[in-house]
């Protein structure tokens, strides 16, 4: 082996346990459930079929709440950053976990508001206080990926445990949604209420297994952080987490977009109930979770962004059939459903993979580590990803004449509804792929990074 080989060669240390990885990957249980399904799929349908606030006052809710995002992420991620402690910033798990699953019981309540200013204001006002508790407890969870192992195809492979977890989740409560708790409550308030109450519980316990089953690189918490306005400089002037920024929130918009569209489009175009809609819903997420194993196998064998660039053009083809899917078919949204599991299931890895990779671009340049801002803004770009679609949709859905809870939509509401569930993503996707196309940062410069850092903390 020559002197350069050897210096690309991971270190045996950076390979973590199978109960390491599970332990971190079982800590991604909530967001999956919350956030990453339930929420994309469900909220908006049940803030104007359920609930019974209007459309666009629906969407103004949750962008308020998305402007509360654009302060709290990046400022608890600077917070996590700076945090001491001899458990690193893990502490933000065990404090803010019960807090995460209160929350989210909350936003599933409604309450006896009539006006409907006010009730669209209950619900901003809830959003933003679960999206604390969500942050609270998501940017430091997400800023331990890179702590855990600096090399290349071992995050990968972290990632796909924490993905497997994250995607498998979000297909067993599609299924519980589906085959239990919908039918068992014909009631939707009182669907709703268990659901959040359920998931609320189900959150907590996850959280506090990764706290203890984790630990973090105590050389890294050794330095003193660096000041706030200079780390926002470092961060913008890192032109690869610019790209993955932008990957990250194209590949994450269509995702939402069809979440948050596609119950209507089940229920009013294909003419499913509430209950098979999930299984819709499950058909997908089982999907993803058997093309695991490819894209973690294409990530290894490729470079991650082509892996991306392949899954992702398999997806486009199945968004834009959904335009053929002819009213009252019930069978070609289970195909469809099944065929974009490679993109779903790519989406979910491979941006996620790549994220820990820019952080040693950042230590190159400004020679610290700052897992808690870039994680900070990730998540801040994920939500706003979730917080944009869910806001714009409701308007979108107004202006197009759509009645909350009607038995038959007009043909202009049926039309914005397959235009937002095909072409809208499709040219999303379309513009990842030329980002992810450009994206510089490959295997073998990411390991001549890591071999100079590697150099730099010898001499330190």
């Amino acid at each position: 082996m020559s002197a350069s080989d050897a210096q690309h060669q991971p270190f045996a240390e950076e390979k973590l346990s199978v109960g390491t990885k599970i332990a971190y990957a079982i800590g991604d249980l909530g967001n999956s459930v919350g956030p990453g399904t339930v929420i994309p799929f469900w909220y908006l349908y049940f803030l104007t079929d359920v609930a019974r606030l209007d459309p666009a006052l629906a969407g103004l809710a949750l962008l308020i709440g998305k402007i509360w995002d654009a302060v709290n992420d990046p400022l608890v991620g600077l917070l996590s950053d700076r945090t001491r402690t001899r458990w690193g910033r893990r502490p933000y798990l065990l404090f803010g976990a019960i807090p995460y699953g209160v929350t989210f019981a909350l936003l599933w309540i409604v309450p006896p508001i009539q006006n409907q200013l006010l009730l669209c204001l209950y619900f901003a006002f809830m959003y933003i206080l679960f999206d604390t508790a969500f942050t609270i407890v998501g940017c430091p969870y997400a800023a331990l990926t890179p702590e855990l192992t600096l090399d290349h195809d071992e995050r990968t492979s972290l990632t796909t445990y924490r993905m497997f977890v994250s995607i498998a989740g979000g297909l067993l409560s599609a299924l519980i949604l589906g085959l239990f708790v919908f039918p068992a409550f014909p009631d939707q308030r009182t669907a709703f209420k268990v659901i959040g109450l359920l998931c609320g519980l189900i959150f907590i316990p996850p959280v506090f297994i990764t706290f203890f089953g984790t630990r973090e690189r105590a050389e890294f918490q050794a330095g003193e952080a660096i000041g706030l306005a200079e780390s926002l400089r470092f961060l913008l002037r890192n032109r690869e987490w610019l790209y993955i920024l932008a990957i990250s929130l194209l590949s994450w918009m269509p995702v939402d977009i069809a979440s948050a569209v596609f119950a209507y489009f089940l229920v009013y175009w294909t003419r499913m109930g509430e209950d098979e809609a999930s299984l819709v819903q499950a058909v997908i997420l089982a999907s993803a979770t058997l093309f695991l194993p490819l894209v973690l196998w294409m990530g290894r064998r490729l470079e991650k962004k082509t892996a991306y660039i392949i899954s992702t053009v398999s997806w486009i083809v199945f968004m834009l059939v959904i335009l053929l899917v002819p009213p009252g078919a019930k069978l070609p949204a289970y195909i469809i459903a099944f065929g974009v599991g490679l993109g779903v299931s790519s989406a979910h890895v491979l941006p996620t993979a790549m994220s820990p990779d820019v952080i040693e671009v950042d230590e190159l340049m400004s020679g610290q580590r700052q897992e808690g801002i870039y994680a900070g803004v990730s998540v801040f770009v994920r939500k706003l990803s979730t917080g944009l679609v869910l806001a714009a949709i409701g308007p979108v859905l107004a202006w197009s004449g759509y009645v909350e809870n009607a038995p038959q939509q007009t043909p202009q509401a049926l039309t914005a509804i397959r235009m937002l569930i095909s072409v809208v993503p499709a040219l999303i996707l379309l513009a990842s792929v030329w980002v992810a196309w450009r994206y510089p940062l490959t295997r073998q410069r990411h390991a001549e990074i890591q071999a100079e850092l590697r150099r730099r903390r010898a001499i330190a």
